[in-house]
């Protein structure tokens, strides 16, 4: 009997071990989507890093990861629940919302930096433009009578078209859909003459069947699937900000999480991040994977904060209801 019961209490021990051994990722999407298809595939790829312990998913979709940040900001700090996010979270939400519950940037501890998506500046195949400096003069010619199209207000494609606006002098008129394909179609039907549109998937198909015409894309790198679009450093407009305009999924880690437990969770995420099943997603999405320490990537973090705050402020746009 007394056998029997110490294999039972080292069976408890073992299943304990192994129930404190799970990390989880706090996903602010529902599943099927692209942060959703990439967590999962970086749990998979994780768990087989020697030492990593087995990794979930958590979807809490909820405010464009606004639910998802929040509720992983008041978890506890020992490196087993991290947030995978946008830009948005740390650099947007602050200066979007007057009034939170929390602070992304304060009580979020950057970990690593998953990659950077870009987007295209997408016109009509009707709009009578060829290229970005075509486009340009075309709105200043036309004062009060251009509109782009976004994925929906207070999203990125929203602001990257409030900082060309700043950058190239132009006035387009900002018309908010929800998401991207209802602002494709207002852009195929003519509703609106632009939109700011990820690179890749639907862009890509339409350009290829000479529906719309991809002016310029930002990062900088050029879309795989349109190598012969310009990025916008390299349309030699001089658009600086444009240039440098900065976009990217992130882990991020409750304040006040251990900095050495940081780096090794950056260097086991890293490392998953370089299987092949992660990188083959990344590619299909056209997200330029990232490879840097956690310090790099809270500066990163720091300086996305303020350059996209400055071009929020400057509309005096909140989601304040």
């Amino acid at each position: 009997m007394t056998r029997f019961i110490s294999l039972i209490m080292l069976l408890l021990a073992a299943l304990t071990a192994q129930a404190q051994d799970v990390r989880k990722i706090v996903v602010g999407f529902p599943p099927g989507g692209t942060l959703d298809v990439l967590g999962r595939a970086v749990a998979q790829a994780a768990a087989d890093v020697p030492g990593s312990g087995t990794w979930v998913v958590d979807n809490q979709p909820g405010a464009g990861s606004l639910l998802a940040a929040q509720n992983v900001a008041r978890g506890q700090p020992d490196g087993r629940t991290l947030l995978l996010a946008p830009v948005v979270v740390p650099a947007f939400m602050p200066h979007l919302y007057k009034k939170m519950s929390f602070d992304p940037l304060a009580d979020l501890v950057p970990v690593a930096e998953l990659g950077s998506f870009r987007f295209a500046l997408v016109v009509g195949a009707q709009v009578p433009v060829k290229t970005l400096a075509d486009w340009v003069a075309y709105c200043k010619a036309n004062p009060g009578k251009t509109s782009f199209g976004s994925f929906g207000a207070g999203t990125p494609s929203h602001f990257v078209g409030v900082l060309f606006n700043r950058a190239a002098g132009t006035d387009t008129l900002h018309v908010p859909y929800k998401g991207g394909a209802p602002a494709m179609q207002a852009l195929l039907s003519g509703e609106v003459q632009a939109a700011y549109l990820l690179t890749g998937g639907m862009t890509t198909q339409q350009a290829r069947a000479g529906k719309v015409r991809v002016l310029a894309v930002t990062g900088g790198m050029r879309s795989a699937s349109l190598p012969e679009v310009p990025t916008f450093g390299e349309a030699g407009l001089g658009l600086k900000d444009m240039d440098a305009a900065s976009l990217w999924y992130g882990w991020f880690a409750p304040k006040g999480t251990p900095a050495a437990e940081v780096d090794r969770l950056n260097r086991v995420l890293t490392s998953a991040a370089h299987s092949p099943q992660v990188q083959a997603i990344l590619a299909r999405e056209e997200i330029a994977p990232a490879d840097t320490s956690a310090a790099v990537f809270a500066q990163k973090v720091q300086r996305d904060h303020r350059q996209w705050g400055e071009v929020i402020r400057s509309t005096g746009f909140t989601l304040d209801q």
